[in-house]
């Protein structure tokens, strides 16, 4: 859903056990980066270790860790990628300490650093107005959500600021029966035969959650 490309630089909230942070280093390659944003400390030790456990640390080199609340953060982890940005930036600040700011007053103050950004957490509408401006215009920002009143707040809430709602899809979990079945022949010389019955178990669909796709805008 985020229309990722080699070289790409993406930014990732909610580290957790670092699964998605391997699979983006993964199509972001050696040239791009992932720069993902834990507010445990102990969980993101976690995930750093798993990263270095898996296939000898070769994703390390493209995941870089930050631990706080990513709109917290946000000004130190853009200054990390471009240093240059300490001139305009205070890294002690957040980039709208006022939630009511809008898109129209922030604008884009700095150059968008980021070709995507994945957010994981209960509340992504608080963390939007700190960090959309860095987003490339045109790219994409993906929310994971468990509840559909979580998504009904997300898209009351992105009308604030240029970004479309493209995409809202439902992950679910089907369990399927996969097994050898005895075809027997009616002949009773015969041997019997074997097939495959593959086919959808009777228990219930689960539901995991819901992935929002935003796509920014240009300022209108």
């Amino acid at each position: 859903m985020l229309d990722t490309s080699p070289g790409d630089c993406i930014l990732e909230a909610g580290t957790g056990n670092a699964g998605l942070s391997m699979y983006l280093a993964r199509a972001v390659g050696p040239n791009g980066k992932v720069h993902t944003v834990e507010r445990s400390s102990s969980t993101s030790e976690h995930a750093q270790l798993v990263v270095e456990q898996f296939r000898r640390g070769v994703l390390m080199p493209s995941i870089v860790f930050h631990v706080g609340v990513l709109g917290e953060v946000i000004n130190k982890v853009a200054v990390s990628i471009d240093k240059s940005l300490a001139t305009v930036l205070n890294a002690e600040k957040p980039l709208a300490e006022d939630p009511e700011h809008t898109w129209k007053e922030q604008g884009n103050i700095v150059a968008p650093l980021f070709d995507g950004i994945v957010l994981d957490m209960p509340t992504p509408w608080t963390q939007l107005p700190q960090i959309f401006g860095f987003l490339k215009t045109d790219r994409f920002v993906v929310c994971y959500l468990p509840s559909i009143s979580q998504v009904m707040d997300l898209v009351r809430a992105s009308r604030q600021w240029p970004l479309l709602v493209e995409d809202v899809v439902e992950v679910d979990w089907r369990s399927w029966d996969i097994k050898v079945a005895i075809v027997r022949n009616p002949d009773p010389l015969a041997a019997s035969d074997e097939a495959m019955v593959c086919r959808p178990t009777h228990t219930p669909i689960g539901h995991t959650a819901f992935l929002v796709k935003l796509r920014k805008c240009g300022a209108q």
